[in-house]
């Protein structure tokens, strides 16, 4: 599993959308119309975007990769605002 960890403003979003485009993966986040706009000014196009309730509902093709843009953001919007934490292991 790919994971882009930094600090903001250090190009996670620009790097997400090229690691889209090598994987033929869509990418789920919060505004795929927002974040459609942000790649083409990357001059990055050819990548889908679907919004985080799309992809919790399963709303695209079977065997598509997927790449969530931020995924504390996707966790709490499908908890409903019920997770107030988790734990995480980062060794592979």
């Amino acid at each position: 599993m790919y994971r882009i960890l930094d600090k903001r403003g250090t190009g996670k979003t620009s790097r997400l959308l090229l690691l889209a485009k090598e994987q033929g993966a869509w990418v789920a986040c919060s505004s795929p119309r927002a974040m459609e706009s942000k790649a083409h000014a990357y001059g990055i196009v050819g990548v889908n975007f679907i919004s985080y309730w799309d992809f919790y509902e399963g709303n695209y093709p079977e065997g598509t990769k997927v790449l969530v843009d931020e995924l504390e953001v996707y966790v709490s919007a499908i908890s409903k605002g019920s997770l107030v934490g988790y734990a995480l292991s980062t060794d592979d």
